[in-house]
């Protein structure tokens, strides 16, 4: 019998738990807050505006200072000011693959673990040939297979923030299938499903009515998850040549930056560190959901 010494070491603290995730809630919504009102607040200048430190010039950029709080890049632009933009588009990024891959995920294997025989076998194939493959080999074919083909659907063009959008929503389609597919599976087989079904409830009241309020705690809890880990995804892409020029990503400014690390390591540690607490922050919010709604681990 445990006692409650031990107890205390093995379960952290309510409090620091929550002291987790109020940072991580605090933090996206400040982040989202600015990214969204960038050009409106004062403290943030302009995109295109450079910041010239007086008595002070210098080709790689200046440090920290009053004028620039996270220094200057060698063009002598805000770094303060390009993480804000930037995390405008890297959150569309990773919210809009997120959305394509809960949808196709989601809905692939919710059908798959309902239906079972050959339609959970056809789920199974397209899972596991995804699966198959390196993450980081299928984005760049799939990358460069968009930027061939050039994509225009009816008035819309598929530009390169699109391009990277739908390359990592179709990354997430396999784990979020393969996580939907598994929770549906142990749901059908309840109670509540079984009974539905005698009364002669049609297959789709069952999945809209009866399963899928119940898989939404789940799926909320992967959302955050694999928004975080989807965010880094993109950072990578921008790091090896693919990222978006305008507004360039934090993954865009580490890859710019990496060059005068010795000599202006400020350029390429603020963004890895936007990055960083983005991330970790995704990843606190989706533990917190998981708690909220007892959501064991082995599940996901």
């Amino acid at each position: 019998m445990q006692t409650e010494e031990s107890q205390e070491t093995i379960t952290p603290p309510k409090k620091r738990r929550r002291i987790g995730w109020m940072f991580g809630a605090a933090w996206i919504s400040a982040l989202s807050f600015c990214a969204l009102f960038a050009s409106r607040l004062p403290f943030i200048t302009d995109y295109d505006e450079k910041v010239l430190v007086a008595g002070r010039s210098k080709s790689y950029g200046v440090g920290p200072s009053a004028q620039a709080w996270l220094g200057t890049d060698k063009s002598s632009f805000d770094i303060f000011s390009r993480c804000i933009y930037g995390a405008r588009l890297t959150l569309f990024v990773g919210i809009g693959a997120t959305i394509l891959g809960l949808f196709l995920g989601g809905t692939i294997g919710l059908l798959g673990g309902y239906f079972r025989g050959r339609v959970d076998r056809l789920v199974s194939i397209i899972v596991d040939s995804l699966l198959a493959l390196p993450p980081l080999l299928l984005a760049l074919l799939i990358v460069y297979r968009l930027d061939d083909l050039k994509l225009e659907i009816w008035f819309w063009s598929v530009t390169r923030p699109w391009e990277i959008t739908i390359t990592l929503g179709i990354l997430a389609i396999a784990p979020l299938a393969r996580i939907t597919r598994a929770q549906t599976i142990s749901l059908r087989e309840r109670e509540f499903i079984l009974t539905a079904r005698s009364l002669g409830a049609k297959n789709s009241r069952i999945i809209f009515r009866e399963l899928l309020p119940n898989l939404i705690p789940t799926m909320l809890t992967v959302a955050f998850t694999g928004l975080g880990i989807l965010i880094a995804a993109e950072g990578a892409l921008a790091f090896l040549g693919l990222g978006i020029e305008r507004p360039q990503t934090w993954g865009r400014l580490i890859n710019i930056a990496r060059d005068d690390l010795d000599r202006a390591a400020w350029a390429t540690l603020f963004p890895c560190l936007f990055l960083l607490l983005t991330v970790v922050s995704f990843n606190i919010l989706g533990d917190h959901i998981a708690r909220r709604f007892d959501i064991r681990e082995a599940t996901l």
